[in-house]
């Protein structure tokens, strides 16, 4: 996530910020805010509902369809592990498509 804001021209994040910073220093949409592509939908711990523990990427939020990481987790270190454990960059059709997702949709912040 930190690395493609970075290369579409936005702050380089990726040694200082982890999912729980995206929460906190990403701008929250309000009610009745348009959602575009490229938002940020987050999903929290296991009974910590204030600790986000991972993210996806609005691709359409009328056809409810994110797209980010998944099949891997803290030991999937190289491409052997990935591949072993499918994890891959996914789409899935529902902003739901994994339990305990926050409220809210945070923006990155991007530079024009």
């Amino acid at each position: 996530m930190t690395w493609a804001l970075r290369e579409v021209g936005g702050p380089d994040w990726r040694a200082t910020h982890h999912t729980g910073r995206l929460w906190t220093e990403c701008s929250h949409l309000k009610v009745g805010d348009l959602v575009l592509p490229g938002d940020l939908v987050l999903y929290h711990r296991l009974g910590e509902p204030t600790k986000p523990e991972h993210v996806m990427v609005v691709v359409s939020w009328a056809l409810d369809v994110v797209v980010g990481a998944s099949g891997g987790g803290s030991s999937t270190l190289t491409l052997a592990d990935a591949a072993k454990a499918d994890a891959r960059v996914k789409a899935f059709a529902s902003l739901d498509y994994r339990a305990r997702r926050m409220n809210g949709v945070c923006r990155l912040p991007f530079t024009s």
